[in-house]
């Protein structure tokens, strides 16, 4: 895990344009790091490359479409369905960060690069 968090934490300040020692596993993407989505969509591609796996997006997405579940409702905020299977999904988002009827366009806002990790490991882990 230590070699995959490492390789993540190259991603993220390759995508970025910014020294690695600047990322840690508690940065948040957005608010610490200032990414944007097309930062994200940066580090897909990285990752898809190195690892031949897809990040969280394409992850979380089809996590959701397999159970059935509807992830915000039509004004934009978080389903209490969505939410409980999003912290099914990823336990270390069950801190707090996101709450039912929060208005989270893109999960990415609240993820930390510890997340992309986790999340990574489980997509690698899927795939065998």
């Amino acid at each position: 895990m230590e070699d995959l968090t490492a390789k993540v934490h190259n991603i993220v300040a390759e995508s970025l344009d910014i020294e690695v020692d600047e990322v840690s596993d508690d940065s948040l993407l957005y608010d610490d790091l200032d990414a944007d989505s097309l930062d994200i969509l940066d580090m897909n591609y990285q990752v898809r490359k190195a690892f031949g796996v897809e990040m969280a997006v394409a992850h979380i997405q089809r996590h959701f479409e397999e159970a059935g579940i509807r992830w915000l409702d039509e004004y934009g905020g978080v389903t209490d369905e969505g939410l409980a299977t999003l912290n099914d999904f990823m336990p270390e988002l069950d801190d707090g960060r996101i709450s039912a009827g929060d208005r989270v366009e893109n999960v990415f806002v609240v993820l930390k690069v510890g997340d992309l990790v986790a999340l990574l490991q489980r997509a690698l882990d899927e795939n065998g």
